[in-house]
């Protein structure tokens, strides 16, 4: 009996493998990664709460694109993972935000620790964050 092939060993290498591709300001991903085509190389120049933060990603323009925003939590957590190997791991001293708003409270919004990797959430008002845009 011929075993059947998972999901996994279907995909051509392709499917699975991505290019980083450094455009200065940005990394360009290519095939996109889920909603994620382009993430901002650098971070705002200091960091700043989060109704700062989505004014900064609404005037943000780069490689000639007006269209950038704070990524989700989902989309954080992607750029987690893949930081070191697309180029943009000098993130480790500080924790970024998201666009997500915290389960718990409201007046909060999820961010990501980047030195460890841990999620949380922070008071909208009150806590500052760095920020890495996505388009």
């Amino acid at each position: 009996m011929a075993r059947k092939k998972g999901a996994a060993e279907n995909k051509s290498s392709s499917e699975v493998s991505r290019n980083f591709i450094d455009r200065g300001d940005y990394i360009e991903v290519v095939p996109p990664l889920g909603t994620i085509r382009m993430i901002q190389k650098g971070s705002a120049e200091t960091p700043m709460n989060w109704h700062d933060a989505m004014e900064y990603a609404k005037n943000l323009k780069l490689g000639g694109f007006t269209d950038w925003h704070i990524p989700t939590i989902e989309e954080l957590k992607t750029i987690y993972k893949i930081q070191k190997i697309c180029g943009i791991d000098k993130s480790d001293e500080f924790w970024f935000w998201s666009s997500s708003d915290s389960q718990k409270d409201p007046d909060s919004a999820s961010c990501i620790g980047f030195f460890k990797g841990k999620n949380d959430c922070n008071n909208k008002i009150k806590n500052l964050g760095d920020i890495r845009c996505v388009r």
